[in-house]
């Protein structure tokens, strides 16, 4: 309040202005997802607590609902999301709504004060990622990119050493995403920091033993069957190196090309974290830690809440000329990728254009950031 009250008449009508224009954007999301949401994991999550192995009934059956409801997600997940497994359809997508409501104001928030952002630019951060693109997809689709996000960034909040090990366990919750949450194990492999990533992997541990336990599915057989559903399907995109690699050089779906495809993602990923090892400021760890998934690993437009750490960096340090390029591709992103990719005729080469933005930007991100001693 004493924020506002400070503000010039003119920039108060202004903050007012765009304060509803950020609720009237949200309360159309809102309700496109109480008609929409199919992507929530209602009916491979009822599969599971009937004691039924959801990876074994679809992929076996090709039973999905709404034809959206691949549960290609780890065991977690399905343990995570029992209580809509006791609403039926219409009530799930309302209590899921909610709870991505949550986080799409609690992760700017929090992000924003661990990194001591101003009030101004913290407002300016929470407009945007309420009113962007990838955030409404979420709460329109019913996706969990945003719980990912979460649970993904607790390691690197300034908290005091008390929680420190309580946020460790709690992001091990992002690994149920594989082409997101494997950024973490990695990071931490790469840092040889093992304590922190046996922490991170208890939930993912005891997930896949509870699993396995309560549907009475053969452990080692089931400790795979996410990665065998996904190999599958094939899940691939187009502006990823993973999706690239597939459709132009390694189009057979065969195991041998699976690892090949994987071997040189790990490389790559591991050659970015290796540069930011001895980074000390967290924001900007972070910043590349959710941009690699975007680069590397298969993902859709929602995916792209990944970029709000570069967003908070870029604002707070706008003074550099890297910020202000970040900034643009950012609320690229955020507003326009989606309308220019429908306009462009050539999918294949939109995307594989963008992928070498991406990948050009991460390389100069990282150079700027050992330039400017935050190592």
């Amino acid at each position: 309040m004493e924020f506002f009250l400070n503000l010039s008449k003119r920039n108060k009508i202004i903050f007012i202005f765009l304060s509803i224009l950020v609720v009237g954007f949200f309360i159309q999301t809102i309700s496109k997802g109480l008609s929409n949401s199919c992507d929530l994991m209602w009916q491979p999550s009822k599969l599971f607590w009937d004691g039924i192995n959801h990876y074994e009934y679809q992929m076996t059956t090709g039973d999905v609902f709404l034809g959206c409801q691949h549960g290609r997600y780890g065991h977690f997940l399905f343990i995570f999301l029992y209580p809509i497994t006791l609403l039926e359809w219409e009530q799930a997508k309302i209590f899921w709504i909610i709870l991505n409501v949550f986080f799409a104001f609690l992760i700017p928030i929090i992000l924003c004060r661990s990194n001591n952002v101003s009030i101004l630019s913290s407002y300016l951060i929470l407009g945007i990622f309420l009113t962007c693109h990838p955030t409404r997809m979420t709460l329109n689709l019913g996706q969990n990119s945003l719980m990912v996000l979460f649970f993904l960034m607790l390691p690197y909040l300034t908290v005091s050493n008390l929680y420190k090990n309580f946020n460790l366990i709690l992001s091990g919750i992002s690994y149920v995403k594989y082409s997101t949450g494997y950024i973490l194990f990695l990071n931490l492999l790469v840092e040889k920091k093992i304590k922190k990533l046996l922490l991170t992997s208890i939930i993912t541990i005891l997930g896949w033993l509870f699993y396995s336990y309560y549907t009475n599915s053969h452990l080692i057989y089931n400790f795979f069957e996410p990665l065998r559903m996904n190999f599958q399907g094939n899940y691939t995109r187009t502006g990823d190196l993973y999706s690239i690699i597939n459709i132009y050089f390694l189009k057979e779906n065969n195991v041998t090309n699976k690892i090949i495809q994987l071997g040189i993602v790990l490389l790559g990923n591991i050659y970015f974290l290796y540069q930011i090892k001895d980074i000390k400021n967290k924001l900007a760890k972070l910043s590349v830690i959710c941009f690699l998934p975007l680069i590397f690993m298969p993902h859709s437009n929602y995916d792209y809440v990944l970029m709000l750490p570069l967003l908070i960096y870029v604002i707070k340090n706008y003074k550099f000329a890297i910020s202000k390029c970040g900034l643009y591709l950012t609320i690229y992103y955020f507003y326009f990728h989606r309308i220019i990719r429908h306009l462009i005729d050539n999918d294949m080469f939109y995307q594989s254009g963008m992928f070498l933005i991406f990948t050009s930007f991460i390389i100069f991100f990282v150079n700027h950031i050992k330039r400017n001693n935050l190592v």
